[in-house]
């Protein structure tokens, strides 16, 4: 008997120094303790910690996020290359600020760019997203914690062999939002007790992702990057290389013409190319409610209060300041997932928002049976009409429940709740 507990008590120890040891890795590897600071090499350090300890759940759910963050410095480096944030009103929602070559948005020299190009950029992403997806996947269903001081995590995303500290994500985040606004001083305190749950929401993000892949390669969008591309390409690969001149026809003072803009609405009408991609990105978003599913049952067992990412409505202690969901948050949107799973699998019907309010648009044979895609036509209601069917339809009163449930701000809280 005293050799079981002694066993125990030796095991719950191991865990316990396991937990610190990749906490620490991964705050000395950020914060330039180690040396090189890249996410690449943060992520070297936590598979050679893997091989001496495949099961540790701590470090393979560290190197899940590792994964998804190198994800996102992938596809920001490739639009880089092909300078697509050089306009000033990109550089400035992208690094808030103007664009000048002092901001990381800016790229002097790009390179050009053939559709083919680009197409490939996507497909690399949604590559990358999906080996972040299978090293989280891999977490069993045991209990872990790890600190990730998220705002010293470091990108090269102007390939300049850098991370420097104005490609640091504390940084970032002031660039996109203001609710939160973190600091230099402050920036590693911006610190998440990632754990079991937070897998889960991080796993359904990566399938959002996958699902917006997948569904922009399903389509042909050559016609839109050749006439268009040049908002965001200088040196798009197009026929059509006038539109590249110093002539404007109706010039913002951003240097953007109000034809390209007109032009780029309507162009938001594609052939589809790759049927399979729509069905693919259907399976993704199926993925993504049951995981939401999933992270809210770990959310709701929890019973500690420590820099939670999400809290749970009995948590207090977020990591983002104020942040808090209450329990009717919670409930309605899971009603909304259930729903909208109902919507993907063809038992309920998306309400139609014209016609005499008999018919539903059927949300399934959307992604099974694809058409061209017009955007325009979709919100004038004609493009559903070979969707159209009599049946039951969602809850009536759904969406007015979110926005009561959430303040008016739904749609802000569904970029953090997935």
């Amino acid at each position: 008997m005293r050799t079981l507990i002694a066993l125990a008590v030796l095991f719950t120890l191991a865990m316990s120094a396991g937990a610190q040891s990749v906490d620490k890795l991964i705050r000395d590897s950020w914060s330039g303790e180690m040396g090189d600071a890249s996410l690449t090499a943060t992520a070297d350090r936590l598979e050679a910690s893997l091989k001496g300890a495949p099961n540790d759940a701590n470090a393979r759910a560290a190197l899940g996020v590792v994964r998804f963050l190198e994800s996102g410095e992938l596809i920001v480096q490739r639009m880089y290359t092909h300078g697509a944030f050089n306009l000033p009103v990109q550089a400035s929602m992208i690094v808030g600020a103007g664009g000048d070559g002092r901001n990381i948005g800016f790229n002097g020299d790009p390179k050009p760019i053939s559709y083919e190009q680009f197409r490939a950029s996507i497909q690399d992403w949604i590559d990358a997203v999906a080996r972040a997806e299978q090293e989280l996947a891999a977490v069993g269903d045991e209990e872990l914690k790890v600190r990730l001081p998220i705002g010293l995590a470091r990108f090269d995303l102007n390939m300049d062999g850098e991370a420097s500290d104005r490609e640091q994500l504390w940084w970032m985040l002031t660039a996109v939002q203001r609710r939160f606004r973190p600091s230099q001083e402050k920036a590693d305190e911006f610190e998440i007790a990632f754990d079991r749950g937070d897998v889960a929401w991080l796993r359904g993000y990566c399938h959002v992702c996958m699902a917006v892949g997948e569904f922009l390669l399903a389509h042909d969008t050559s016609d839109l990057f050749e006439r268009a591309g040049h908002l965001f390409f200088s040196k798009n690969a197009t026929p059509f290389e006038f539109l590249k001149g110093t002539r404007k026809s109706f010039a913002f003072g951003t240097g953007i013409d109000a034809s390209d803009a007109i032009a780029f609405v309507h162009l938001l009408s594609f052939d589809v190319v790759e049927p399979d991609r729509m069905a693919a990105a259907r399976a993704h978003l199926l993925e993504t409610i049951t995981l939401a599913h999933e992270m809210w049952r770990w959310f709701d067992a929890e019973t500690d209060d420590d820099r939670e990412w999400i809290p749970n409505p009995n948590q207090r202690d977020a990591a983002i300041p104020g942040a808090a969901i209450t329990a009717d948050m919670r409930d309605v949107w899971l009603r909304t997932l259930s729903e909208t799973e109902d919507m993907l699998n063809g038992k309920r019907l998306l309400r139609f928002w014209r016609g005499n309010g008999e018919q539903g648009v059927n949300v399934q044979r959307f992604f099974f049976e694809p058409r061209p895609f017009d955007l325009v036509l979709w919100v004038q209601g004609s493009a559903a009409q070979p969707y159209l069917e009599e049946g039951e339809f969602t809850s009536d009163g759904l969406w007015r429940d979110l926005e009561r449930a959430f303040d008016r701000g739904a749609f802000r809280y569904m970029w953090w709740m997935n």
